[in-house]
């Protein structure tokens, strides 16, 4: 198996917000991808260890919540961010339940997304330059 290097991973079923990431972020060097299906977003998080997952409820909030519950009962390494239509607010608890690190409604992730994967991003860059592994590399 080939492991990526960290980046973002969308799910939506429409691409919208993996655009604005990438256009948010362009020059930054971070793989943005996105999917439209559960099972493709798991196994490319399987192969991206560290990365951050954006998952939109607009999607669908049970297919969203399942994919969280995934990630979770497998320990994948990944930073959750969930995307809610107002509709869809009532969810945040069970999605934070589920590891969701930041639950952000729609009418603010266009101003709060980038930021929030850029931040957890350079985390993980800065975790893995103190770690002893990579600096017996």
């Amino acid at each position: 198996m080939t492991l990526l290097a960290p980046g973002i991973l969308v799910y939506e079923k429409r691409p919208r917000w993996e655009a604005e990431l990438k256009r948010s972020l362009v020059g930054r060097g971070w793989q943005i991808r996105g999917c439209r299906t559960t099972g493709s977003a798991l196994s490319l998080l399987t192969t991206m260890p560290h990365g951050v997952l954006v998952t939109d409820l607009a999607a669908g909030p049970a297919e969203c919540l399942h994919l969280l519950e995934q990630v979770l009962q497998r320990r994948l390494p990944a930073a959750a961010i969930v995307i809610s239509p107002a509709i869809d607010a009532d969810l945040e608890w069970p999605a934070r339940e589920l590891g969701a690190l930041d639950f952000l409604r729609e009418t603010e992730a266009s101003r709060a997304l980038a930021p929030l994967c850029q931040r957890q991003l350079e985390l993980l860059a800065q975790m893995t330059a103190a770690s002893p592994v990579a600096k017996r590399e």
